[in-house]
């Protein structure tokens, strides 16, 4: 019994902790931000003809129906999603039955020290799901952005490159559109070009702009 009690006890502490005193490798921590937008989501009426923007901070920090001019563009991003947090809410993207996803995921992953295969597998999972759930969708797979790397911490290139090497065969493999941003936006040396952000990781407005000028004709 007393042994029971302080297995309690432990799992109580533990969860009390903040997030980041877990390893991420190993465990996903959904922040009130992530519950809170997700729980918006399962509430939000389904759009006719929609258009889905599906990632994380990346895809969260866009306007796209006012970018688009297409009321029927959804914003389905989570700041500080990962894939593994997508996979427990893509019920809620796939139950509207969206014409097209726009699917952008794995930065956060790789910060958190998931392998480039472990990511890759996961995307995968993900297309499986969107492809089964709602086999009238067109999915469009894009390619994960470059950072600054001296300001960004764990989020290197040295990570997303081999990441988008590998996520261009998947979508090959997987026959979805494989859309290359990234080297839009890098500079000569491979590093996100300074004009289109402040902190080295998060898109300006003008990054949206170039953005959208790229996955333009697949809307149209």
């Amino acid at each position: 019994m007393r042994k029971k009690i302080y297995n309690a006890l432990i799992l109580t502490i533990l969860l009390l902790l903040p997030g980041n005193a877990f390893p991420q490798s190993n465990i996903t921590v959904f922040s009130s931000y992530w519950k809170h937008r997700a729980d918006l989501f399962r509430i939000l009426p389904d759009s006719k003809n929609e258009i889905c923007f599906l990632g994380d901070s990346i895809t969260d920090g866009c306007e796209w129906a006012e970018l688009t001019g297409n009321p029927g563009c959804t914003n389905r991003g989570i700041g500080g999603d990962t894939a593994w947090g997508l996979m427990k809410r893509i019920d809620e993207v796939t139950s509207g039955k969206p014409s097209k996803v726009f699917l952008m995921i794995g930065t956060n992953d790789l910060a958190r020290e998931k392998t480039v295969a472990e990511v890759r597998d996961k995307i995968a999972e993900i297309i499986d799901t969107i492809k089964k759930q709602s086999p009238g969708t067109v999915l469009y797979l894009q390619s994960v952005l470059p950072v600054i790397d001296s300001m960004t911490g764990n989020y290197q290139n040295k990570n997303i490159n081999p990441l988008n090497i590998e996520l261009k065969k998947l979508a090959e493999v997987r026959n979805v559109t494989w859309i290359d941003l990234a080297s839009h936006f890098k500079d000569d040396s491979g590093q996100f070009k300074k004009e289109f952000t402040e902190d080295g990781l998060h898109l300006n407005g003008s990054a949206y702009k170039l953005w959208y000028s790229l996955i333009k004709r697949y809307m149209d």
